[in-house]
């Protein structure tokens, strides 16, 4: 309850308008009223006065809203969550270890998600260890940490959850993570993503794939270019292909001109161009008659590109 007594409403629907109109109020007085709603019996106002302090940020807010996380309503949960992770609390690196060991899994995977953006290299060991975690939720953020981290001593670890996680979106961000490091495990792992059942996860290994740039797989991602169905996958595959500069997919790149979908048929243009081989001309003339501008747009960057060389 507010310390001020006299504009105490017993309506909570009220309550919780004061917190939302806080912000029009001085920042004194708006924080003051704000930092009571975290101490209000009912959830809603709670919920709304963890949303409210976003717009208020300060040091002050790390522990109210750390406390929060553990609040018995849901939305409130997610609320300080959200906030937290939002704000940038520099100052959570000083008291994250108190929080990050709670034996609560929602705790540990909103404390990890706020610690991303900020960095800390120590708190990879705590990273390291949630990456075998039985929540799903700290698995996934821990994935989250080391990634930001982008340091290749962490690719070993990230390439085996990219490999082996039994949660999709585990593995689908997994792989995502390990594109700032090329050596032979995430390179495998990459590859391997390329077969996954999950169309999601090929579609991240895929993007992974244009990002390590490797020399020596042309091959394999032709081969898993051809075989897929998703187009979404395809796309990406397209862009890996040339990236890579695979000089003798020009072949099986230039089927995907004539694709039902007009975004790989764009970036099978594109990739043709990229590849820098001058036998795609031929078949780039053609894909001029596209029906979709963009599609023609990039054939005729493409045309001139080869034509240049």
């Amino acid at each position: 309850m507010p310390q001020d007594q006299e504009n105490y409403s017993s309506d909570p629907d009220v309550r919780r308008l004061a917190i939302i109109n806080a912000i029009e109020l001085d920042k004194e007085t708006a924080l003051r009223l704000i930092l009571s709603g975290f101490d209000d019996t009912d959830g809603a106002v709670r919920e709304e006065a963890a949303r409210a302090i976003a717009d208020i940020p300060g040091e002050y807010m790390l522990l109210p809203l750390l406390k929060l996380l553990e609040d018995s309503d849901e939305n409130v949960r997610i609320a300080a969550a959200e906030t937290l992770s939002e704000c940038n609390i520099k100052e959570l690196g000083d008291i994250y270890e108190e929080w990050i060991t709670n034996k609560c899994d929602f705790v540990r995977s909103s404390v990890l998600r706020a610690l991303r953006p900020l960095r800390i290299p120590g708190v990879a060991l705590y990273a390291l260890k949630g990456l075998n975690d039985l929540s799903q939720a700290v698995r996934l953020e821990s994935v989250g940490v080391l990634g930001y981290l982008q340091n290749s001593a962490y690719a070993h670890d990230l390439s085996k959850v990219a490999v082996n996680d039994v949660s999709p979106e585990v593995r689908r961000i997994a792989v995502g993570a390990i594109g700032y490091a090329l050596t032979p495990e995430t390179l495998a792992a990459a590859l391997q993503g390329l077969h996954d059942n999950e169309w999601q996860v090929r579609a991240e290994a895929a993007g992974t794939m244009a990002k390590l740039g490797a020399d020596g797989v042309c091959g394999e991602v032709v081969v898993a270019m051809s075989a897929e169905t998703q187009w979404q996958v395809i796309s990406k595959l397209l862009v890996a292909i040339g990236k890579i500069k695979c000089h003798d997919a020009v072949l099986e790149v230039a089927e995907m001109l004539t694709h039902p979908v007009s975004n790989v048929r764009k970036e099978a243009a594109m990739c043709l161009g990229e590849i820098g081989n001058p036998v795609a001309i031929a078949s780039l003339r053609t894909a001029l008659l596209d029906r979709d501008p963009d599609v023609k747009k990039v054939t005729a960057w493409a045309i001139a590109k080869l034509q240049a060389i």
